[in-house]
Formats: structure tokens, sequence, C-alpha cells
């Protein structure tokens, strides 16, 4: 997404819609990678995965969610106020893991909600919804509202972990 004329000829191109979009996200911490290119991919992964894992943890300590449509699961288990066990693995045998990492709680969700942000910002910024033919205005104003949820889920994870 840093890449603007790499971006613009993806939105452009006939097959692309936003409804769907096949990600990729990459994590690394203390310049070590925790999720690289090597690991999954996956459609609607900030909204589906990334967002309703940060969604869960207000709720639980322990979160289980679905990363992508495949079989794979991505995991958060608390270990004390400030660290948790992260993980992506298969569900499927042979059982894979792609992902296996203790990291920082507060440090790990404000990266996402940042990221997260930064691509509903993209999308909005590149008319991405705009271009489509939608006709419902809900649609249009999609990146918007997910920019105003990340808001409102950063909102609630600065008063849990402070």
């Amino acid at each position: 997404m840093d890449d603007s004329s790499k971006f613009r000829e993806y939105i452009e191109h006939s097959n692309f819609t936003p409804k769907h979009i096949q990600m990729l996200i990459t994590i690394k911490y203390k310049n070590e990678i925790v999720v690289g290119i090597d690991g999954p991919s996956g459609l609607d992964l900030w909204e589906q995965s990334y967002m309703a894992l940060v969604e869960s943890y207000l709720n639980q300590e322990k979160v289980n969610v679905m990363y992508g449509i495949e079989p794979i699961v991505m995991r958060i288990k608390s270990l004390d106020n400030h660290l948790f066990e992260f993980s992506i693995t298969d569900e499927w045998k042979p059982i894979e893991v792609y992902a296996k990492a203790v990291l920082p709680k507060k440090e790990f969700f404000e990266a996402i909600l940042d990221g997260a942000e930064r691509f509903w910002n993209t999308l909005n910024n590149y008319k991405v919804f705009e271009k489509m033919d939608i006709k419902e205005k809900a649609s249009i104003e999609y990146p918007v509202l997910m920019t105003e949820k990340v808001e409102k889920l950063r909102e609630k994870i600065k008063i849990l972990l402070n």
C-alpha cells in the first residue's frame, strides 16, 4: 500500500473488488518477523480477523478468531498484565504453526489498530468504494465507518490497558 502507483494498478484492475480483498499482513517485533510473507494470507483480514481479535479481547483474555476464510485460527492468551501469547495455526492436519510469539499487549494492539486505520484511510483516499458500482450509500462510506470503529476500539483498549 506504500507504493501508490502499484496500489492504483491493483484497484484499477478489472477483477478488483473491495468486497473481498486478499491480504497479507506482516508483523515484526524487536526486528524479528512474527508473521511474514511466508505466512497465511486471507480475505478481509483487517475487519474479520484482526479487528475481531481486538474486539474479542475486550471481553475475554483468551481469544480464538478465524484467520480469513481458511481453517486457520489466530489466538491470543494473556500471560500477565503486559504480555500475551500470540499464534496463528492450521486447524486441519497436518497442523502447521504459521506464527507463535510472546508479545506486549499494549504495543501489539496499538500497532494493529494503527495498521487498520491506515488501511481504511488509504481505501478512502483512493475512493475505492466510490469507483465501484455500489448503489448503497453505506457501502460507499464503509472505509469511513471502519476508521470510526478503529477509533472506538482504540479508546476501549487504552482504558483497558492503562
